[in-house]
């Protein structure tokens, strides 16, 4: 029977995507995340913490799991350098297998690893096949340092006038964070902290002395924005870690304004 090549010209809805390569497979497997949409660092790591003995002993084959509310898929391929590609797919829990297009997906992206191709056309592959839920939601996001940087800002149409004022608000939060930091907290599961701000609400929270401050309409929030709120320093601190540490920041923040784009990937402001 011939299985018809199903149509990826279409992206794939998905909640999330990631794409690790396991190395050193005599150890215990060495885990490197190539690229990663609608899914964080900490849930990466658990799903291939719990499947990781599977994955090194099969080598290849597919798996699905149940993590909180999400319906897990696990593609993964000995990719002939001594390594795993491992795709992860991250759905709604009662959501449709679409086995087809995982499959040929995932074998895409294993021969473009095995093929050595460079890092930004993987990641083109990966923005083009696959389409993640973006939230209308967010009014403004300001990205600040604890001692009153204002690191990155993006701010909707309709709300330039806070454009103003955005150093002073940055410099508010900073300040009352010093007194409250505590309460936030910089661990996995990053929580948020509420300030009510006129008819708007700041959510806040923390992450290697960086804050991120969500400004939303008070009832407006949903489930898929607060994960997005903990997504996003991940996906920051990732790129700009050494850019931000407190000892070495040299004030220059013109660097962080490619991070746009990623917002672009959850938000539409």
């Amino acid at each position: 029977m011939m299985i018809l090549e199903p149509d990826i010209s279409i992206p794939m809805d998905l909640l999330g995507v990631g794409l690790i390569k396991i190395s050193d497979l005599k150890t215990e497997g060495k885990i490197n995340i190539i690229y990663q949409k609608g899914i964080g660092n900490h849930l990466i790591q658990k799903i291939i913490n719990i499947n990781k003995e599977k994955i090194l002993v099969n080598k290849q084959g597919f798996l699905i799991d149940l993590i909180s509310n999400y319906t897990v898929y696990i593609h993964f391929f000995d990719n002939k350098h001594k390594e795993l590609t491992v795709i992860i797919y991250l759905d709604k829990k009662k959501s449709i297998l679409k086995f087809s297009q995982f499959y040929y997906i995932s074998k895409k992206l294993n021969e473009a690893l095995c093929s050595k191709i460079s890092f930004s056309e993987i990641q083109q592959i990966c923005e083009r096949d696959f389409k993640i839920p973006k939230s209308n939601s967010l009014l403004a996001l300001l990205i600040i340092s604890t001692s009153g940087h204002l690191f990155f800002s993006k701010i909707n149409n309709n709300k330039k006038k806070l454009a103003n004022f955005e150093l002073q608000i940055s410099g508010f939060i900073s300040a009352l964070l010093a007194f409250t930091k505590e309460l936030i907290g910089q661990e996995p599961g990053i929580r948020l902290k509420q300030i009510n701000f006129g008819n708007q609400r700041f959510y806040l929270t923390l992450k290697n002395d960086v804050i991120f401050a969500y400004l939303v309409e008070k009832e407006k929030i949903s489930k898929i924005d607060k994960r997005y709120m903990q997504l996003i320093p991940d996906e920051f601190i990732d790129l700009f870690k050494d850019k931000v540490n407190p000892q070495t920041f040299n004030g220059e923040v013109s660097q962080f304004k490619k991070f746009g784009s990623i917002i672009d990937n959850y938000f539409i402001i």
